[in-house]
């Protein structure tokens, strides 16, 4: 049996086409949590250092610099994308995980990142699968968080989609873990909440924090999970984000 946790996205505003999906769609999951871990796919390690992230370079392995990430975890994963995507588009999204590792960093405030990623063209064996094509076209759901088989998978309609996409969807399966979903939490002057609906504000990357007591404008305060869960100071260390390298097979 599979729990998914799905991210709605709603452009220009339209109220009416908000609500029409969100009618379709399961907006709270049952309550059975993803066990959560000091990493995943492999290592740990971690918090704030000399910045820098990796060089996608061709089919083998990017790298990069940064400094040490302290205690932070560390995260190692596999993406897919089903079709066979041009070595420019594969090349495209190597550069958009960067762009998640960045939010997911800032997000936990120093105390999460993604370290050494696989993306493997023309497959589904993966964590975070790319359904309709790197490129392909955006439609709703945008994201989603299946539990099954003991694990947890990301499905994103495309890789073109605001980085809170992906974030939203991994607060689900590892950052809460969050076993239900908060729309409406959108406050785009603090930044809250990466768990709200996507819907085009806090700049072209979205939302870019997980919410707390002080700035929740709905009920979930994520940051009192995350607390729970991880053990995590907040404020966290911060610091630049450590280096995020990523091999493309």
């Amino acid at each position: 049996m599979k729990h998914k946790f799905p991210v709605i996205l709603v452009k220009s505003g339209l109220l009416i086409l908000f609500l029409a999906v969100a009618m379709m769609l399961p907006l709270t999951g049952c309550s059975k949590k993803h066990k959560s871990s000091r990493s995943d796919g492999g290592g740990g390690g971690g918090g704030g250092g000399n910045g820098g992230t990796g060089t996608g370079t061709g089919t083998g392995t990017g790298t990069g610099s940064g400094g040490n990430p302290g205690d932070a975890t560390a995260h190692d994963l596999t993406w897919a994308s089903p079709i066979d995507e041009s070595q420019a588009d594969l090349e495209y999204m190597a550069d958009r995980i960067k762009t998640y590792a960045n939010g997911l960093w800032t997000g936990t405030e120093g105390q999460g990142y993604l370290r050494n990623q696989t993306l493997k063209n023309n497959s589904s064996d993966a964590k975070t699968i790319i359904q309709g094509g790197i490129k392909g076209p955006q439609s709703n759901p945008a994201g989603m968080c299946s539990f099954g088989g003991g694990g947890w998978t990301i499905t994103l309609a495309t890789g073109t989609f605001e980085s809170q996409v992906w974030l939203h969807e991994f607060g689900h399966a590892w950052v809460g873990p969050f076993s239900s979903e908060e729309y409406n939490c959108q406050d785009a002057a603090s930044g809250v909440c990466i768990q709200g609906a996507a819907m085009g504000r806090g700049g072209a990357e979205g939302l870019s924090k997980w919410c707390d007591p002080e700035n929740c404008v709905a009920s979930q305060q994520c940051w009192n999970k995350m607390q729970a869960s991880h053990n995590w100071a907040h404020p966290g260390p911060g610091g630049s984000q450590p280096a995020c390298n990523v091999t493309i097979e």
